[in-house]
């Protein structure tokens, strides 16, 4: 019966990472396959030579791929992330590696700088209304209007009745109208702390997201946002994966699913597990015996076709503050030769320091040759957390797009690479220079409603979001309706000893948690 699983799980994706994690936590039987040799899938984090093995592979069926430079001899020093992001500090994604105990396999800081471009000029866009008031760029006036806002913002505005029945209006509108804020100061506010994607996105949700890093800041320290270390969401989709193991997960990695099928149809005589589910036998390559579960869990773009409209699509819950889901991301990935440093004091051109957490806004429009509907978002990465040696750093750019696009990434972010690299001071541009770069596009997987009634038992799951602050968010939320699916599908009930009754829950309380495993954050 080493082949017989509960739970056979496809992807190691963000959201599949966390789902086998807490099925396997809760006493399941897990097995995570992935094609890939690295776990993380979309989101993975990778050294600069494993890039360029991706970067060819991708080759071999995306022409619009590029790469440029050499592979340096410190290659493996280097961690790069396919999905950068930052992770809230307080919020569902937190909460989940609080709980889980995986924050103790990873480390963390402080995102620093938020800097919005605009205008042909830096900003430093406030985090604090200590930031505000030391503010020189804003009047005392402005100041107040601010400060009056984000009042509003942390309080419940819901049934405010300044909002009312400006909800669906845009943020940008709704800030000039209703607290008369000058045009930078509320496309700061609208792209550097609601972090709105594109220039008509509603107040309401905006809102929501403001009101939510509003409060996360101050729990670790003045920034809303962590940092994880090694490439980010790669490395922390590994800690998940590792502690599925450490509970029995079964890992199969560098292995393709050659096919899927039901084992009551196909093979009614095959020993199954003694259930009346429905059951799925998969074949991997390479691989001497087929695998059996009653429950089958499938990122969507590894599902096969014949079974994406049986299968029940699991759908984020928080609509109500997300941005609109892009239908695909350009990005780049540069790396630096030399450290990333822009003037510390931004209006006043004095001391340099470096930054390796640096998050840098263009708005729609602010840039000649750029987009006029999107935000880009350049992220920046360092030895500061452990990506990059000593002295060199990695710049991450990406622009969100809500159709298909006729240009390649490297025609839409070229602009941006060249803008950024401008920016650094004079004397740091010559000494200066680019080791590698490469542009490619992230399709996002839409989830097609089934047309007939699910297959119990099989659940398919979206990509990741690429939203910059919100995505790890919206991963732990999928990742937990997953869970409950897929628990409610095995017909198993868990334990929640704390409380003294049955229910099912995300997470063990830390009480029962194996020793070691607390809620401990690594710094």
């Amino acid at each position: 019966m080493d082949n017989h699983f509960d739970v056979i799980v496809l992807g190691t994706g963000l959201i599949e990472s966390i789902t086998a994690a807490a099925l396997s936590k809760a006493g399941f039987k897990v097995a995570h396959i992935d094609p890939n040799p690295y776990y993380g899938a979309a989101e993975a984090s990778l050294s600069l030579d494993e890039l360029v093995q991706w970067v060819n592979r991708r080759k071999e069926h995306d022409r619009s791929v590029t790469h440029y430079g050499e592979l340096p001899s410190y290659a493996r020093q280097y961690s790069v992330s396919l999905g950068p992001s930052v992770i809230p500090s307080i919020g569902p994604f937190i909460s989940s590696l609080i709980a889980s105990g995986v924050s103790r396999y990873g480390s963390f800081k402080l995102l620093g700088r938020v800097v919005i471009y605009d205008g042909g000029m830096l900003k430093d866009v406030p985090q604090s209304k200590d930031d505000i008031f030391q503010s020189k760029a804003m009047s005392l006036l402005e100041k107040r209007r601010v400060t009056r806002f984000l009042m509003f913002a942390a309080g419940d505005f819901e049934n405010n009745k300044e909002l009312h029945g400006r909800e669906n209006s845009p943020l940008l509108d709704f800030l000039h109208r209703i607290f008369l804020l000058s045009e930078a100061t509320a496309r700061a506010i609208t792209y550097a702390l609601g972090y709105c994607y594109f220039i008509a996105e509603k107040t309401l949700p905006a809102l929501h997201r403001i009101r939510a890093y509003l409060k996360a800041s101050g729990r670790y320290g003045p920034s809303s946002f962590l940092v994880g270390y090694y490439g980010g969401s790669g490395e922390i989709a590994q800690g998940f994966c590792r502690a599925a193991a450490v509970r029995g997960g079964v890992y199969i990695l560098g292995r393709s699913v050659t096919s899927i099928s039901s084992v009551d149809s196909a093979e009614p005589e095959n020993p199954v597990l003694t259930s009346d589910l429905p059951r799925f036998a998969i074949e991997v390559d390479d691989f001497p015996d087929r695998l059996h579960c009653r429950c089958l869990i499938s990122s969507t773009s590894l599902l096969p076709g014949h079974l994406s409209t049986l299968a029940d699509v699991i759908r984020p819950s928080i609509s109500s503050y997300s941005s609109p889901r892009p239908f695909a991301v350009a990005r780049c990935i540069a790396v630096v030769d030399g450290p990333i440093t822009l003037p510390w004091d931004i209006e006043d051109s004095g001391t340099s320091e470096v930054s390796d957490s640096l998050l840098l806004v263009f708005p729609p429009g602010s840039l000649h040759g750029g987009s006029a509907i999107s935000a880009v978002h350049v992220m920046t990465a360092g030895p500061g957390t452990m990506s990059a040696p000593s002295g060199k750093g990695i710049l991450y750019i990406s622009m969100p797009l809500l159709t298909n696009s006729v240009h390649s990434a490297e025609i839409l972010l070229r602009p941006y690479l060249t803008a950024v690299l401008s920016l650094f001071p004079a004397e740091q541009q010559q000494q200066k220079t680019l080791i590698c770069s490469t542009f490619y596009m992230q399709e996002l997987n839409s989830c097609t409603a089934s047309t007939s009634d699910p297959l119990v038992g099989l659940l398919a799951v979206p990509s990741s979001s690429p939203h910059i602050t919100q995505g790890v968010d919206e991963a732990a939320i999928v990742a937990e309706a997953t869970f409950r699916k897929a628990a409610y599908s095995l017909n198993r009930e868990i334990k929640e000893m704390n409380q003294g009754c049955e229910q099912t829950v995300f997470w063990p309380v830390l009480a029962e948690m194996e020793e070691g495993e607390g809620n401990d954050m690594h710094w």
